[in-house]
């Protein structure tokens, strides 16, 4: 018996062990890959049906898809890179590439990508000092688009574009009908990117380069570019200056004789008016030599150096590159086009003209400047652009005060790193532990050592844990954090940071793009705050009387405080658009419509934007103006009413001093919110034109989480956090209120 018990239970211990350990000969199968890809042009859910192809024939790989917007992608894909979680592949677009490259956070490829240099377009875009950092995926660039029955209308042969400068003029000039709706070209203006999207063509078909050998150089104000740029002011008088989503709006509706744009009008005409017939041609050239240049954009496939998995996630690039999977993406989103030069012969182009012929204009299409500074740069073109279009400055001194600027940011010298983000943190960690230890020592000090107060202590911290690290983790930590990154240069990118003591605040406090932004800011709030007081303070009064549908009113004018505030600027873009409702007003009234429209125009722009904000936030203060006249007594009406005052007596001698109190809380409370408008500005006009609506939270965002310098953008908060405090202090000083509580 025990010996049939022993042998089952060899038997058994033999088994697990040969279960346990591979057959010779039998290979594990390999251990499951999960790459996560963040990419923008192609659908989420079309680009996982692609990938079931790659992960069939690869097996052990699984892929993760992340949908990212054009309008956040990059600071999601920068901020997961400052938090140590970046994707293993991101799709990047070209003019944000040099910045990853100067941040060392890309993997070189050089060698991986030599086989296909002559067959993709781009390929300077994602080099760095002879070595390469990504392989070319979709492109982009941009046609005249022309009506051709205003061509025809304007005594045009609709069957031969312009291909000149002098004939691009001729035309805008032969069909501009303004007094009609109708507008010969459009310039863009108003907008961050656009601007210089559409004007650099000009200046690179006239011969101009912009980039030097030295990297602390880009050459703007060159003969080139200002040639291009006074020939563009002469368009001028014949144009629609607009917003590129205008005048898309405007052209499909038939208004617009021609204006330079890209694929995605391929699908918005039709959707907007099937009816409308139009063409597209490459773009004009100069009279002299020159070339039908164009700009070139496009999106690239980068791999994070921090990828564990380099050689699965070069797989994967390589099938998303090959010109199959590439035209099924171009097929499927129709305004995009492939990398792969030879695409011009596929068959979907051959049948399809508009697209072929943004194929052909890429022979002559230039990128951007490969420079990790380009972001910033870009905005100086944008700006010399506006400066001439809206506000008439001449032509050589808009690109003087462009190359002035670029030269400034461009001297600064490169700062060495001297501490990473990691020593910051456990620096920041040490000191709040010490800040506890110390606040805990000086209380048993005054209350003496006892032990049962010390155990009481530790009991009460035991309970009151939970909140306290939650209050440590998310309160105290980011606040000291943001405290010592003010004193720092800090690149997100990066995580690296270097101290520098006040020079952030010094450099802000003599910043004129500042002192712009704070200017704009004091005037928003001094503009905003009486009208909406008055407005809140003048409804609740009215509505306080017993009239009826009191509760209809009430809900009325307090819905446009619950409703987004992106929805109302999306609204009150539309009312402010060349179309729109005001401007239809203004014609029926014989009245003149503002050139440029509302949101274009640097003088009305802001006020615009004030305008919405005082309709949208006055009925919350209307609400705390009720809830104030609720508590004032009857009897001190009435007792008014039987001495024979008026209205106005009452209103004045009772209602006001009784309201104090609340007057001051919606003053501050409404100075507060004035001082941090953003999200308006983020909607409607993107802090242009010229600057003109830049606000100081607009330029801590733009500052952040645009040109990523974490440490400036903390002084900038901490600045509007002690402006903010001081303009509280001082209204509550005017209303008295400090000295009636310390009496």
């Amino acid at each position: 018996m025990h010996l049939h018990s022993l042998k089952s239970g060899i038997g058994i211990v033999l088994f697990s062990i040969a279960f346990l350990l591979p057959l010779d000969g039998v290979q594990s199968a390999p251990e499951k890959i999960t790459l996560t890809v963040w990419e923008f042009s192609a659908n989420e859910a079309f680009l996982a049906r692609l990938l079931e192809r790659f992960e069939t024939e690869h097996p052990h790989i699984q892929v993760r898809i992340q949908q990212l917007s054009w309008e956040h992608g990059l600071e999601k894909i920068i901020i997961a890179m400052a938090a140590g979680n970046p994707p293993d592949v991101a799709e990047l677009g070209i003019d944000w590439v040099a910045k990853f490259i100067h941040a060392g956070l890309l993997k070189e490829v050089t060698q991986e990508t030599s086989p296909l240099r002559e067959h993709y377009h781009l390929w300077e875009s994602v080099s760095s000092d002879g070595k390469v950092y990504g392989f070319p995926w979709l492109v982009g660039t941009r046609l005249l688009f022309y009506n051709k029955e205003l061509f025809r209308n304007a005594g045009l042969n609709p069957n031969f574009p312009p291909r000149t400068w002098s004939e691009l003029l001729q035309a805008a000039r032969q069909i501009h009908q303004p007094e009609k709706g109708i507008y010969g070209f459009s310039i863009f203006a108003g907008e961050p990117y656009s601007p210089w999207q559409e004007f650099l063509p000009f200046a690179w078909g006239n011969g101009a380069i912009l980039s030097t050998e030295d990297p602390h150089r880009i050459l703007l104000d060159q003969p080139a570019v200002l040639e291009a740029l006074s020939f563009y002011r002469q368009l001028k008088p014949f144009s629609l200056v607009e917003r590129q989503g205008q005048v898309n709006t405007l052209f499909a509706e038939g208004k617009v004789g021609m204006q330079i744009s890209g694929a995605w009008n391929l699908r918005l005409i039709p959707r907007l008016n099937p009816e409308l017939r139009f063409q597209t041609a490459l773009l004009p050239k100069p009279d002299k030599a020159g070339t039908a240049a164009a700009f070139a954009g496009g999106e690239v496939l980068a791999l994070l150096k921090s990828s564990p998995h380099p050689e699965e996630s070069l797989q994967l690039i390589r099938f998303l590159i090959e010109e199959s999977q590439t035209m099924e993406v171009v097929k499927h989103h129709q305004n995009v086009l492939p990398a792969f030069k030879k695409s011009v012969e596929d068959p979907y182009f051959q049948s399809q003209h508009h697209p072929r012929r943004f194929l052909e204009q890429m022979a002559t299409a230039v990128s951007p400047p490969t420079h990790p500074l380009w972001p910033e740069l870009q905005a100086f073109i944008t700006r010399a652009v506006e400066e001439v279009m809206i506000g008439n400055t001449p032509p050589e001194k808009a690109l003087r005060n462009a190359q002035v600027s670029i030269d400034r940011l461009l001297a600064e010298e490169a700062k060495r790193p001297l501490f990473r983000d990691q020593l910051l943190t456990g620096i920041l960690w040490a000191g709040c532990f010490l800040i506890f230890v110390s606040v805990l020592w000086i209380r048993k000090k005054r209350e003496g050592f006892v032990r049962p107060a010390i155990e009481r202590s530790f009991s009460t911290f035991i309970f009151l844990s939970p909140w306290l690290l939650t209050f440590a983790l998310f309160g105290l930590y980011p606040l000291l954090h943001s405290v010592v990154m003010s004193f720092s240069r800090y690149p997100l990118l990066t995580g690296e940071s270097r101290f520098l003591g006040f020079q952030n605040y010094v450099d802000l406090l003599k910043s004129a793009d500042f002192h712009r932004a704070l200017g704009h800011t004091l005037f928003f709030a001094a503009g905003t705050i009486p009208p909406t007081l008055a407005l809140a303070l003048g409804a609740a009064v009215l509505i306080h009387r017993k009239i009826p549908f009191k509760q209809l009113y009430q809900a009325g004018l307090f819905l446009p405080v619950v409703t987004s505030v992106i929805v109302i600027a999306t609204l009150f873009t539309y009312l402010y658009s060349p179309t729109g409702p005001i401007n239809m007003l203004l014609d029926k009234a014989g009245l003149p419509k503002p050139v440029p429209s509302w949101l274009v125009h640097p003088r009305l722009a802001l006020p615009s934007i004030m305008m919405m904000n005082i309709w949208a936030s006055f009925g919350y203060y209307m609400i705390l103006f009720l809830a104030g006249l609720n508590t004032i007594p009857e009897n001190l009406y009435e007792a008014a009413a039987i001495d024979g005052a008026s209205e106005w007596q009452k209103f004045r001698r009772i209602t006001l001093p009784q309201l104090r109190p609340i007057i001051l809380f919606v003053v501050v409370i409404h100075t507060i919110h004035s001082l941090q408008v953003f999200p308006e500005v983020l909607t409607m006009t993107q802090g242009g034109p010229l600057g003109a609506t830049k606000t100081v939270v607009y330029h801590l965002y733009e500052t952040g989480f645009q040109k990523f310098e974490m440490g400036l953008a903390s002084a900038v908060g901490y600045l509007l956090f002690i402006i903010t405090l001081l303009l509280s202090l001082a209204q509550m000083r005017i209303f008295g209120i400090g000295e009636e509580t310390s009496e």
